[in-house]
């Protein structure tokens, strides 16, 4: 029987005395209807079609449809869960109704044995009125029918309830159980454990934890959290623990060297507890002289520090009878007071307690002095290549000869000089050569210098700084032979001629730096001719500046050394390029000019041309205007108007309007204004926009001294196509206007008028010049006609 006809005779067929179900399945009328109650859709709808009929009537149903369809799930699960629902709060374990219960969840278990949600409903419902060993015992039979991979959702289940109960001895063998399954439980397990102060078991279980490689927090805790938890456990509960607490602290110690400030503190709380005094100030001190962060030195030292106060606090408080102790940290306060009522007891004089007390505060004195050095060391546990934290503890222990020695000696032996870091090793080098110093053993002072300097530091900077500073000690205690020797000595040792494969030792000759220092002791101490051998070197070496090369030819030229000095000078221009050049040719070629003058004029002329060839156009101005001057002076005129005909095209635009100013006014001077014109018209052909209309406007008033009106005339045609009449920045258009006013005639002044409309037409469709326009918006002329 199909579905539809099955619902279709549910609701028309009526039997007085027999029930719907009855009447459907009494009689089948084919085959199909037949087959139909043994489907679960059949019964389904069944039950659907009574769900509001009474208990009974569907308890019936369900128990007919378990004779044809016995294994259905669905069918049990509901029957159990309605069952349930009509108990409600009615059943206890000494009623029949829970017996009755029981017998339900056993007949549908024949069946669903393999279906862990009936077991875990048969457990919740056992669970919930109490009977723990029939609770227990439904878990246990349900992991024994269950598949394997279905044991977690019991095991879950069981664990939740186990855990709610007072029954601590069976709740761990169940723990015990579970956790050899399923070892990444053992983190409810330890919760379980420490809630019910079971601390004991609770550090095994942290045991376990920190040897299982495998072991993966279900809350994210990392290996170092649980070693931290562990020590926390230890350190509040010392009494009684199962396993050798210290050996485990110092073990978490030793494998996990950041952030260990805590499990120091740890360690030091459990000697405290347990009343081992000494061990935990030992504790305390290996800590201080260990830990490899600021943040763990912190950490522990502020704690040393409160336990020795709080130790000296209760000695005061001993004889007063105090009764503010109880403000006293308690983790130290009982076991530290009966430990004094045992000196108190075993004491008769009073003056042992007092000695203890001055003895426990010198130590607490000398514990915060020791800080910095302690710190220190610290820091340098962390980089034991940091030069600036040497140079620190350097100066701690500067007042202790044999501390001091000592740190010099290990600072120089662990400090490698290619891993050195925050700092120069040359200033080990050098604060240990002064250290000698200070103390007047100037013997043992050079002798570290020089053993320094054989070192093969990091990089040149660091040779240049040992030698400038033993040369400088010398210097300030009127040793100036010996840094005369000692410098030639870094100096003049070895050249290597290629450049590119030293190391920073061999460099040393070549720093500029020292030569410098070298060519002022010279200066100060040495004559003429050592001070000229050095800078001969230096020249060799190619170790100069321009300032040096002029510095040179100018002690040969004030010691008569003319030629001489004009060597070094085309040595020194051989060596540099723009713009270094640019003060050495300058004085080169002065020099030579004031020496010889008119005397050797090609010999000048070529420097000028050398210099006019080399020089950047944007430099080359100044030479150009020397060159003209000394052939004024001691050359020809010809000559001198050739030079400023090539300046005026050689400069930077920049600098063409003064060159034709110049030039201009050589011509004037020398052959004449006539001559000039000439000039003008290069100067017009030549410049751009507004130097070109103040060029024009200067020639065209030339033309009409000269009575020329109509080159005049020419010359404010050609000029105007560059002047806007709207803008008339120079004058150009008002002038030219006086102009025909003056010298012209009706069709020359309408020709004017017709070119100003042209030009102002032109200007009108050129795009606008935005450098032009801010310009004007700055002197107020935006919108003018």
């Amino acid at each position: 029987m199909n579905a539809q006809l099955l619902h279709y005779k549910l609701e028309q067929l009526e039997v007085k005395g027999s029930s719907k179900f009855e009447v459907i399945f009494a009689a089948p009328d084919t085959q199909s209807e037949q087959y139909s109650r043994f489907t679960l859709r059949a019964w389904w709808i069944v039950l659907q079609a009574h769900r509001d009929k009474p208990y009974a009537t569907r308890m019936d149903l369900y128990e007919r449809a378990f004779k044809y369809i016995p294994n259905c799930y669905k069918l049990w699960f509901n029957y159990l869960k309605e069952q349930l629902e009509d108990l409600g709060g009615r059943s206890t374990f000494l009623s029949n109704k829970f017996e009755e219960m029981i017998v339900y969840f056993e007949k549908a278990l024949v069946y669903m044995h393999k279906m862990p949600n009936i077991w875990l409903m048969y457990a919740e419902y056992s669970a919930s009125l109490q009977k723990y060993t029939h609770t227990r015992n439904v878990y246990d039979r349900a992991l024994q029918s269950l598949p394997v991979t279905q044991h977690h959702r019991i095991w879950k289940a069981y664990c939740q309830w186990i855990s709610k109960t007072d029954s601590i001895i069976t709740a761990i063998s169940i723990y015990n159980r579970y956790v050899k399954i399923n070892p990444d439980y053992k983190e409810e397990y330890l919760d379980y454990l420490v809630s019910k102060q079971l601390w004991g078991r609770a550090c095994q279980i942290l045991v376990d934890i920190l040897n299982d490689d495998q072991f993966n927090s279900s809350s994210g805790k990392t290996k170092y959290d649980f070693m931290k938890y562990l020590c926390e456990i230890i350190a509040r509960h010392p009494n009684d623990l199962p396993i050798d607490a210290a050996s485990i602290m110092k073990f978490g110690i030793k494998k996990y060297s950041d952030e260990i400030g805590q499990l120091w503190i740890k360690l030091a709380d459990y000697y405290i507890k347990t009343g081992q005094f000494e061990q935990a100030r030992d504790t305390f001190e290996d800590a201080v002289n260990n830990v490899l962060t600021v943040k763990d030195f912190s950490l522990v030292f502020n704690a040393y520090v409160k336990y020795e106060e709080t130790i000296i606090q209760m000695l005061e408080d001993f004889d007063e009878n105090d009764e503010n102790q109880d403000d006293i940290d308690d983790t130290i306060l009982s076991t530290k007071l009966d430990q004094l009522l045992k000196i108190k007891s075993s004491q008769e004089d009073e003056v042992q307690i007092e000695d203890e007390l001055l003895l426990k505060m010198d130590r607490l004195d000398e514990l915060l002095e020791r800080r910095p050095i302690l710190l220190n060391s610290c820091i340098l546990r962390q980089n034991k290549y940091n030069v600036e934290e040497w140079l620190k503890r350097i100066e701690l222990v500067k007042g202790d000869e044999r501390m001091a020695l000592k740190t010099f000696t290990e600072a120089l032996e662990i400090v490698e000089p290619n891993l050195a870091d925050n700092g120069k090793l040359s200033d080990i080098w050098i604060a240990y050569a002064k250290y000698y110093r200070d103390k007047g053993d100037w013997k043992t002072c050079n002798q570290i210098f020089h053993k320094g300097s054989k070192i093969e530091f990091k990089n040149i900077e660091e040779h240049v700084n040992l030698w400038s500073q033993w040369v400088e000690i010398l210097l300030i205690d009127g040793f100036i032979n010996d840094s005369l020797t000692v410098i030639k000595q870094g100096l003049f040792k070895k050249y290597v001629k290629k450049l590119d494969k030293m190391t920073p030792s061999e460099m040393v000759p070549y720093s500029l730096q020292l030569w410098q220092l070298y060519l002022d002791l010279e200066r100060n101490f040495g004559n003429f001719k050592s001070l000229r051998a050095a800078y001969k070197r230096m020249v060799e070496l190619k170790v100069v500046t321009p300032f040096i090369i002029i510095n040179y030819a100018q002690l040969l030229e004030d010691n008569a050394f003319y030629e001489e000095s004009f060597k070094v000078f085309e040595a020194g221009v051989q060596l540099f390029d723009w713009p270094a050049l640019y003060d050495l040719w300058i004085v080169y070629i002065t020099k030579f000019i004031q020496r010889y003058r008119g005397q050797k004029i090609e010999r000048t002329r070529n420097l000028f041309e050398t210099v006019i060839e080399q020089v950047p156009k944007d430099k080359n101005r100044i030479f150009y205007l020397m060159y003209g001057e000394f052939e004024e002076q001691y050359g020809l005129l010809n000559h001198a108007i050739e030079i400023y005909d090539r300046m005026v095209f050689n400069v930077e635009y920049q600098d063409k309007m003064e060159a034709y100013n110049i030039y201009i006014a050589k011509v004037a001077l020398y052959l004449g204004i006539t001559k000039t014109r000439p000039v003008f018209e290069s100067a017009i052909e030549n410049l751009q926009e507004a130097e070109l209309i103040q060029m024009g406007l200067r020639l065209a008033q030339l033309e009409r001294k000269f009575g020329e009106i109509d080159r005049a005339r020419a010359v404010y045609i050609h000029i105007s196509q560059f002047s806007d009449p709207r803008f008339d920045d120079f004058g150009l258009w008002k002038t030219w206007e006086n102009f025909e006013l003056h010298h012209g005639n009706e069709d020359t002044y309408k020709e004017f008028r017709r070119i100003s409309k042209s030009v102002v037409a032109k200007f009108s469709l050129m795009p606008p010049d935005p450098k032009k326009i801010k310009e004007r918006v700055e002197k107020g002329q935006l919108g003018q006609a």
